[in-house]
């Protein structure tokens, strides 16, 4: 390895330790940060094995076998930080499953752990015919196959409840969390390519280091600067209903025809005499139990009858609402109108106003100007 690889090695370390201690001792920050800042601090030390090897033998060499197989851990680490970043919830002690990869790793190479001299061997002159390290890499590239799947399906998951059942949330936490995946997915597979290809493959393995050190370390510096951004409000109440058996929230059956609309006639009534969309933390569960309905038949009867989900029948009302106060030649921020109307940022706002009316709120109003 060049010393200009080792030295970009050493300051990506460095700045892993320092995020570390930045988001689990600042006060400010939340659960999420500090799992975040746990991240940082193991990728730091993966980033330092290079510089371990390069070295003589030393009082440190032992370090090298419990480092090295680190990122056995790191889609565990990606997994459970988009969920406590996505509901707010705490990790659990059944959480402690995900450290299995990482044991299996110790376990098959447990004779490196606390010999310095068979570290450095081991990582010098590796023998890719042993059992153990053929069994390590399954197990290494098989949990980045295993959590990127379990990622991918969560963020789906959560993006589909948000929709059902939340009428406001910001849609850039789902888009950074949807990023992450993707790299992570990139990020792994140029590893994968690194150990079949004899000739690129340690460039294309620092390209990847390289690539995860700048996804975890951006996560790490937008979290602590803005933690709300990776939160989805209410999601994890919405997920706890949802987990009810369905006996405790809603009758069994499907609703026939006539009565879907006469369902949708009572919301659709219900919630413009009292102009309930203003509410910007409205969820489905609030509304069924306004309209007196089970969650399970009003959802049915939005998305079967209605043709869209909870998220876009609410937010229709407020672009509604947004619309008329322009034509009425409103001069007040459209910041204001959009909070009165039920919006919850400005964010949400211009990408909701946008795909339902084709234009930006400002060149919608510039529009009605013109005309």
């Amino acid at each position: 390895m060049s010393h200009i690889q080792m030295t970009i090695l050493a300051i990506g370390g460095l700045q892993g330790f320092l995020l570390f201690i930045l988001l689990v001792t600042d006060k400010r920050v939340n659960y999420a940060s500090k799992l975040l800042g746990i991240y940082c601090l193991l990728l730091a030390l993966t980033l330092m094995v290079p510089l371990l090897v390069s070295g003589e033998a030393n009082s440190l060499s032992w370090l090298i076998g419990w480092l090295v197989f680190l990122p056995a851990s790191f889609g565990a680490m990606s997994y459970l930080y988009c969920r406590v970043a996505m509901t707010g919830s705490a990790l659990k002690y059944f959480d402690l499953i995900h450290l299995i990869p990482l044991l299996i790793c110790y376990l098959l190479n447990y004779d490196i752990l606390f010999s310095g001299q068979k570290a450095l061997q081991f990582m010098r002159t590796p023998n890719d015919n042993l059992l153990s390290i053929q069994l390590t890499l399954v197990v290494l590239y098989g949990q980045a196959i295993v959590y990127g799947a379990l990622l991918i399906r969560m963020i789906y998951r959560y993006q589909t409840k948000a929709k059902q059942t939340l009428s406001s949330y910001n849609r850039s936490t789902f888009r950074w969390h949807w990023g992450l995946a993707t790299f992570m997915v990139l990020i792994w597979s140029l590893k994968a390519l690194s150990s079949v290809t004899s000739f690129a493959g340690p460039m294309v393995n620092f390209i990847a280091d390289c690539l995860l050190v700048i996804l975890v370390y951006v996560f790490a510096i937008t979290q602590w600067r803005n933690p709300a951004l990776f939160h989805v409000q209410q999601l994890d109440e919405q997920l706890a209903q949802s987990a009810k058996p369905k006996s405790e929230f809603s009758p069994d059956g499907v609703l026939d025809h006539s009565m879907r609309s006469s369902v949708l006639n009572l919301v659709q009534d219900k919630i413009e005499k009292q102009a309930l969309y203003r509410d910007s933390e409205l969820t489905l569960a609030a509304l069924a139990e306004q309209v007196g309905v089970s969650v399970h038949h009003l959802s049915e009867t939005l998305n079967q009858y209605g043709g869209k989900n909870f998220n876009r029948f609410i937010n229709e009302y407020r672009v509604t609402e947004v619309c008329q106060q322009l034509k009425q030649n409103s001069d007040r921020k459209l910041i204001d109108l959009a909070l009165d109307a039920g919006f919850s940022s400005k964010s949400s706002f211009n990408a909701i106003f946008k795909k339902l009316t084709g234009k930006t709120p400002s060149a919608y109003r510039q529009e009605l100007a013109e005309s």
